[in-house]
């Protein structure tokens, strides 16, 4: 067998530091920052604790660079959300369905439990997590104050409606059940727009 190229040598590293970021974040989502150990992430990617120093050299390098891997998605999801042929209130329902799928939601949930750790975050992760935050309101408050100018959501500080919805989502990816979520998600979707929803 020939020897590989140097190129199919990248190739093999792209794809296990990727292999080492899923399964960072899936540790992340679960344990938090401060329970997360580096032979957690090891065990769930399926290599050896030496191996990930090769890639990372410390936990919070790995977190750092894991939320940005998985953030680097953000305009394409936008992307997809805002091209869709459909109203402003189908639009953010379709943004939910993305975000409550597994890998999204693993994202969002070591967001939370970041902000949330009663433990210092490293500058560059906050700085992350805050230009990230930022992104996702200026791209949903257009859609809030679309559904508004519709009729389809209640009217009112458009902020504060976002804001709201926000706070709901995160606490649904951090403390509910994810699983009961993607059984029948439509209509579970719809009762949680609900309480944003003009009176049809």
């Amino acid at each position: 067998m020939a020897p590989l190229n140097e190129d199919q040598l990248e190739q093999i590293r792209i794809e296990r530091k990727n292999q080492i970021m899923a399964a960072a974040l899936k540790v992340f989502a679960e344990n938090g920052l401060k329970l997360t150990k580096i032979s957690m992430i090891a065990k769930e990617a399926g290599i050896s604790h030496g191996l990930l120093y090769h890639y990372f050299q410390s936990k919070e390098e790995v977190l750092y660079n894991s939320l940005e891997w998985a953030m680097t998605g953000t305009e394409e999801l936008f992307d997809q959300v805002n091209n869709l042929n459909a109203s402003p209130k189908e639009r953010i329902k379709h943004f939910l369905k993305i975000a409550f799928t597994e890998g999204n939601s693993d994202v969002f949930r070591v967001i939370q439990h970041t902000i949330r750790a009663n433990s210092p975050i490293p500058e560059p992760v906050k700085i992350l997590i805050d230009t990230s935050s930022a992104e996702y309101i200026k791209q949903l408050f257009p859609l809030f104050a679309q559904a508004q100018e519709h009729g389809e959501f209640i009217l009112g500080d458009t902020q504060e409606l976002l804001e709201l919805f926000l706070t709901i989502v995160s606490g649904i990816m951090m403390e509910g059940d994810l699983e009961w979520w993607k059984n029948n998600m439509d209509r579970k979707i719809d009762l949680l727009l609900r309480m944003f929803t003009t009176k049809e």
